[in-house]
């Protein structure tokens, strides 16, 4: 009997040894995306957006809120030349939202409920002259979206949110990359 609980103890020393898998971060690099060229010679960045805190917005509980990667995005991507005219950004929204929805296609043993996450993405581009009449503007707007389990740890909701964030900053750059050149083709290179 007492070989059979040394046995016993040794197998459960064995498995509580096995490595834990850890989940890498994702990294925002914003060199991977491409630069827009304006010709400005200055740039305006307005933070319009104002973060309403409710039970959905989960933009206080992540560490990259979808504000500070446009922000991090519109400092590293949008780039000046000339020596007339001033670039006005305004930042409408940039939210993240988290909502429980029903699974609709969920089997007999599968959770009822899931998460959708919604990434929201809303942008003014205003190029004024030095006499601060509008030359051309556009508005660009990107929204991308992803659900998950309800019941899942930290470091998979953290990958969850990340990856969608990155597709969302993607997305925003091709819609800003194509809005741009088409209404302000005349003042970029």
């Amino acid at each position: 009997m007492y070989f059979k609980f040394r046995i016993f103890l040794v197998f459960l020393f064995v498995i509580s040894c096995q490595p834990i898998e850890i989940i890498n971060p994702v990294k925002f690099d914003y060199s991977n995306f491409e630069n827009i060229y304006i010709d400005a010679k200055e740039v305006s960045i307005n933070n319009k957006y104002r973060s309403i805190f409710s039970e959905d917005n989960v933009e206080d509980q992540i560490e990259n809120p979808p504000i500070n990667l446009i922000k991090g995005w519109i400092n590293q991507n949008i780039k000046t030349f000339g020596n007339k005219n001033k670039l006005v950004i305004n930042i409408l929204d940039a939210s993240i939202l988290r909502k429980e929805i029903e699974n609709q296609n969920a089997k007999k043993f599968e959770e009822k409920l899931l998460y959708k996450y919604e990434v929201f993405f809303l942008i003014e581009y205003k190029l004024l002259d030095d006499s601060d009449h509008v030359l051309a503007n556009t508005t660009v707007e990107s929204i991308r979206s992803t659900t998950s389990q309800k019941y899942i740890s930290l470091n998979e909701s953290d990958l969850i949110i990340n990856n969608l964030l990155n597709s969302a900053l993607k997305d925003f750059t091709n819609e800003t990359k194509s809005l741009i050149g088409l209404y302000m083709e005349n003042y970029i290179k």
